[in-house]
């Protein structure tokens, strides 16, 4: 199964309408394997396409990380400073 395919897929949209075509040229076949082919690579593209999104989260999860350690440092070296 893949997602649906209505949502925007940028670096797989060759691919989705290969997939499409593929399904409106064979409406019968593509249930005997007519569409393996391009089904497989959408497969493969959507993987990629969910690799490079799990990277970019998990960056922009460690810069976030970052910044509230920064912030929390701050501020303790405030509530130090105050207390003197």
């Amino acid at each position: 199964m893949h997602p649906p395919l209505f949502r925007p897929h940028p670096l797989c949209k060759d691919v989705i309408d290969a997939l499409l075509a593929c399904h409106e040229e064979n409406p019968y076949m593509k249930f005997l394997g007519a569409c393996n082919n391009p089904k497989a690579a959408l497969e493969h593209c959507l993987r990629m396409e969910k690799e490079v999104r799990r990277k970019e989260n998990a960056d922009n999860a460690r810069a976030s990380r970052e910044r509230t350690k920064a912030r929390m440092a701050e501020l303790k070296k405030q509530m130090e400073e105050s207390e003197k």
